[in-house]
């Protein structure tokens, strides 16, 4: 059968923290975008839940008709990020079964099977759900081994104005009970278990089609766990619902070394004559980068987007023990006018690190997926290039030398399935960088391929790692370091 569309919509930041009001989750991976970046995704995303009621408000606009639930199952494939446009398409299987779809850029995000009953009239009493208090509730940080066993309750919450806003056919056309019980559902994943650190996955949920009453109170039960994949089965009950959801445990994010922990393996003074402007130097890598030259006499300058508190959280702990460190608000993509080539007051930049990443994904095509590879264009060529013609354009800079550290990636010598577009872009990086180097000649360009290495990107892999992500990049940087004298 075709798949026929029906709607598409978007969902922004702010829409997000509406339905954390109307849901009761409140996980930072979706209503926190400084805390989510350190997350599995990079930033925050819509709410699963969130897109399954969009786009039964879609399907309902269209046959504008009251209907009950008898089930409802879904998959949730991949993340949707804030500002993304969803596209919701639909297949109709018999007179009560229907499937959605819903894809961003032509890559589908979840799968809906949907199959309706018959209310034949009578209409749930509901009660007076509440909201959830003023104070923003704290999702559970709940490990997996904590799970075995694991029940619990919550209240449902109910803001029926609010939803209504979100939510308009749904609110029309479907029982409020069974609204509210679907908005349950997340609260028990974002929120209890697996709390914080969660990831949905899937739900599959049965309506009593007679239930003339409605309770306050949803009820679950841990009742299997995965440990290959940190997966837990999880039964929900209430008076008029019964099903089963799953999620997953996502990665906690990573904590690298302190800086008085990288002080005690550094050379005193290998990095002392570096003047170094670190892109994306708040997290992974970049804040490794930056510790280890502080710790080696060197001055570092780190930029963040988004991360303004670890950033100088990071510059705080270089500086109480005595290394020099300040941090510069830097956007790669925005084109923005900073003076970045004076961040030292009086003091030249000897050496520009370049660590400017999107989340690294696996596309989604059998061969190629354009989308995904101009996401990374637009970091590691577009933005880098932006960063290099700043300090070209200015006179202390052009004919004067400084050293440049792009990375490039080994998997140029090691292909990994999946991972296509993001070889690929890191070869045009390579090949700008020939040229950039061909053309001024002053100027040292360093492009490393550098192995995988664990950040809050990689965390998540089943991966024995040689040594640590700093060992690795000291090793890198004194090799450049030697090469460079």
């Amino acid at each position: 059968m075709n798949w026929h569309k029906i709607g598409a919509f978007q969902v922004d930041q702010e829409t997000s923290c509406r339905f954390a009001q109307v849901s009761g989750d409140y996980n930072p991976l979706h209503v926190d975008p400084v805390l989510a970046r350190r997350y599995q995704f990079g930033s925050t995303v819509m709410h699963g839940v969130n897109g399954v009621l969009k786009a039964l408000d879609c399907m309902l606009k269209m046959h504008g008709c009251t209907v009950s639930i008898d089930t409802l199952k879904v998959q949730f494939v991949r993340p949707v990020l804030h500002g993304d446009r969803v596209d919701v398409f639909s297949q109709q299987i018999t007179e009560q079964d229907f499937k959605l779809r819903l894809s961003v850029q032509e890559r589908r995000v979840q799968d809906i099977d949907l199959k309706f009953g018959d209310q034949s009239g009578i209409e749930p009493e509901m009660v007076t759900y509440h909201p959830v208090s003023k104070e923003t509730p704290q999702p559970v940080d709940l490990h997996f081994e904590n799970t075995r066993d694991l029940e619990g309750m919550l209240d449902l919450v109910w803001i029926p104005d609010t939803v209504q806003g979100l939510f308009p056919y749904v609110m029309k056309f479907l029982p409020d009970n069974q609204i509210a019980v679907i908005l349950g559902l997340t609260q028990i994943v974002g929120m209890h278990c697996p709390g914080l650190h969660s990831v949905f996955t899937g739900l599959s949920v049965h309506f009593k089609q007679k239930a003339t009453a409605c309770d306050r109170n949803l009820k679950f039960t841990v009742l299997h766990r995965d440990n290959r994949f940190s997966l837990v089965t999880i039964g929900v009950t209430h008076n008029t619902a019964n099903g089963e959801i799953h999620a997953l445990f996502r990665p906690e994010p990573v904590s690298q070394e302190t800086y008085t922990e990288l002080q005690t393996f550094v050379p005193k003074n290998q990095f002392v004559e570096q003047k170094a402007l670190i892109i994306g130097g708040s997290r992974g890598i970049g804040e490794v980068t930056a510790k280890l030259i502080a710790a080696g006499g060197g001055y570092s300058v780190i930029t963040y987007n988004q991360g303004k508190q670890d950033a100088q959280k990071i510059a705080d702990d270089i500086r109480s023990h005595g290394g020099r460190c300040d941090v510069l608000s830097y956007n790669v993509l925005s084109g923005q006018e900073v003076n970045i080539t004076n961040c030292i007051s009086n003091e030249r930049i000897s050496h520009i690190y370049y660590f400017a990443s999107p989340l690294i994904e696996k596309g989604d095509r059998l061969l190629w997926d354009n989308t995904v590879f101009h996401k990374y264009c637009n970091f590691y060529l577009t933005g880098f290039a932006a960063l290099i013609e700043k300090f070209l354009c200015d006179a202390a800079y052009g004919k004067q030398p400084i050293t440049v550290f792009v990375p490039s990636t080994i998997f140029l010598e090691q292909p990994q399935n999946g991972f296509t577009e993001y070889i690929a872009a890191k070869a045009a990086v390579e090949a700008f960088v020939q040229q950039l180097s061909a053309k001024y000649p002053n100027w040292i360009f360093h492009v490393p391929r550098l192995p995988r290495m664990l950040t809050d990107q990689t965390s998540g892999l089943n991966v024995k790692w040689a040594q640590t992500t700093a060992a690795t990049m000291l090793d890198v940087l004194l090799s450049i370091n030697t090469s460079t004298r």
